[in-house]
């Protein structure tokens, strides 16, 4: 059964997107995708509390938009991650870079 990741804009806010399931090298193009539709916005926040799962795969799209927006003047701010998702941040060293310390 293949991973599934549901992407959608919190209350009408369209630079703040809320991730519900598993974040993987299937699910992590769907992100890059829906990023790029709002690469306009000059910050994005990614809500991670209803991630289940994120690969490294998911943590290099966050990764790349991070540093293009930053490269722009914008940011891009991960919140709320869910426990498990937060351990792995943590684990791969990142948690400074996203901004989770």
């Amino acid at each position: 059964m293949a991973a599934e990741l549901d992407i959608r804009c919190a209350d009408n806010d369209e630079h703040r997107l809320v991730l519900s399931g598993e974040l993987d090298t299937h699910t992590a193009p769907m992100l890059a995708e829906r990023l790029g539709e709002v690469s306009g916005a000059a910050d994005i926040v990614l809500d991670l509390s209803a991630t289940t799962f994120i690969s490294s795969a998911g943590l290099s799209v966050i990764l790349t938009e991070q540093r293009r927006l930053e490269a722009h003047g914008g940011s891009l701010i991960v919140s709320d991650p869910a426990p498990t998702v937060a351990r792995t941040i943590e684990l791969s060293g990142l948690a400074d870079t996203l901004g989770l310390s």
